[in-house]
């Protein structure tokens, strides 16, 4: 029976058309490992899947191609013995492909239990290419990578980036479109991108329902990524914790302090905090920036600034005063600097740096961002005492609203060219 569906699904996927998508900018290499991909949910990893495949047609005939979908409902539940139908499945349809390479598209694959060792044994055994993604309460997308033990190579993908965003509208970037009249257009449209943020489906939404949509997602992870998963009792608390630190995305983040706190009106132990805060992580809610220092040491006792996935999930979920454009931006900063795969802290002294860049090289650069063109001295102030401090400084950077120069050593970016770098 389950061959049978097997067999109605591969040619649906045949005969069906792809859906029409946007082209996002994730670059996967060639690679003959397993290309897991991760990413949090309603990041587009599905229809990334769909990008892959349509490129994969430039150059294979689609029935080489084959995408399954865990969470169809005809299919489950499944065991792991029955995933052997679906090449079964496929070889019964085609058999002159038994002895040709084959490219698999496995999406919500966590849905079958111990799916890891069907995996590990057709990779290693059969021709074929394999592709796999996934997020629920019963794996996250990185656990999946981790599960298939050094045979996979993992690539993140996030929210839209700013120029996925534009071609999202319709905006196409072109060597001198800085230059052009459509930069008034893209100046425009980053006050959305900054209200709104970089999830696909919000980006296309024309009917008004943004925070509704991001209000939809805050509770699915909150529910189905944490709750559900790790069995969580105190979800008040869980949600209270939360919606502190996306109201504080930007700032330092102490523990201690959120304890000492919160203990005076609910009975709470900093052992219960520190427990949801992981979890937070790991569903990729929010992100925890060291401070930097070659002492592992001082990184682990010093505070972490906190950071979200993305400004709109921010703005709709929490308990704001004003528009904050300020910890916005610099939050929209770490984003991207995490998009470009950046090695990331933030350092203080006298003064302050946002964001401390390790190179692969060692070299190091540092980045204030200031969206005003009225800049507080202390945005150089941090950047000169950090280079008098470190060695290997690489570059210096202080990201305004409009103002672009250069001035001791410093250059200063407009933060929507510096996007679009």
């Amino acid at each position: 029976m389950k061959k049978e569906l097997f067999k109605q699904l591969i040619k649906e996927f045949h005969e069906k058309e792809l859906p029409s998508l946007k082209r996002r900018n994730l670059s996967i290499p060639e690679t003959k490992k397993i290309v897991s991909l991760i990413g949090s949910r309603r990041s587009g990893k599905t229809f990334y899947f769909y990008q892959l495949i349509q490129d994969f047609l430039k150059n294979f005939p689609k029935e080489r191609l084959l995408y399954i979908n865990f969470e169809d409902d005809r299919i489950l539940p499944l065991d792991v013995k029955e995933l052997d139908n679906i090449l079964e499945a496929y070889y019964e349809l085609y058999p002159e492909n038994k002895n040709t390479e084959l490219f698999l598209f496995f999406d919500e694959i966590q849905n079958v239990e111990n799916w890891e060792i069907y995996l590990r044994r057709i990779y290693d055994k059969e021709r074929v290419k394999i592709f796999v993604t996934g997020s629920s309460s019963k794996m996250f997308s990185k656990e999946i990578a981790t599960s298939l033990r050094g045979r996979t190579l993992a690539f993140n993908l996030f929210p839209l980036d700013f120029k996925e965003f534009l071609r999202f509208n319709d905006i196409l970037l072109e060597k001198n479109t800085i230059y052009s009249s459509e930069r008034f257009k893209i100046k425009k449209l980053f006050e959305r991108y900054l209200t709104f943020g970089g999830f696909p489906e919000v980006v296309l939404e024309e009917n008004k329902l943004e925070y509704d949509i991001l209000n939809n997602y805050f509770e699915i992870m909150i529910y189905r990524d944490i709750v559900e998963r790790y069995s969580v009792r105190n979800i008040n608390l869980l949600k209270m914790l939360s919606k502190f630190l996306l109201t504080n995305i930007s700032l330092q983040f102490s523990v201690n302090s959120y304890y000492n706190t919160l203990k005076k009106d609910i009975s709470v132990s900093k052992e219960t905090i520190l427990e949801y805060l992981s979890y937070l992580e790991e569903a990729n809610l929010i992100f925890l920036l060291p401070l930097f220092s070659y002492s592992m040491k001082v990184q682990q006792a010093n505070p972490k600034k906190v950071y979200c996935i993305d400004t709109g999930l921010r703005n709709a979920i929490s308990f704001k005063f004003s528009k904050d454009e300020g910890r916005l931006v610099e939050n929209l900063v770490f984003i991207e600097l995490k998009m470009r795969n950046k090695e990331i802290y933030y350092w203080k002294n006298n003064n302050e740096v946002d964001f401390i860049i390790k190179n692969k090289d060692n070299s190091l650069e540092a980045i204030n961002v200031s969206y005003t063109d009225d800049l507080d001295e202390r945005e150089v102030k941090g950047l000169l005492e950090f280079k008098k401090k470190f060695r290997k400084i690489k570059k210096l950077v202080i990201i305004t609203k409009n103002m672009e120069k250069k001035e001791n050593g410093i250059k200063f970016i407009p933060l929507w060219k510096w996007l679009l770098c």
